[in-house]
């Protein structure tokens, strides 16, 4: 069983774009928790490894309209964690 990755970002986009961001954040498999009139997004992301994760910030940053995508948060749950009746 892979790690568990689950991350937060801060991205930031015109305001005129922010909608059309937020779509295809959501595309990319990210959920959009929060935004700003002044074109900020809260996003959660998860994946199963680090590469996995380091791949989707890239492609999220390389979207249209992203002036910047920050990770925030990044936890890590171990195999043996998932494993664990709870």
């Amino acid at each position: 069983m892979p790690e568990h990755h689950l991350s937060s970002l801060l991205v930031h986009t015109r305001p005129d774009t922010l909608d059309a961001v937020a779509d295809r954040l959501e595309a990319e498999g990210c959920e959009v928790h929060g935004r700003s009139p002044e074109g900020k997004l809260v996003v959660t992301l998860e994946a199963e490894g680090q590469r996995t994760l380091n791949d989707a910030l890239t492609r999220i940053q390389l979207l249209p309209d992203v002036l910047a995508a920050t990770l925030v948060f990044h936890h890590v749950e171990p195999p043996e964690e998932l494993a664990r009746p709870l």
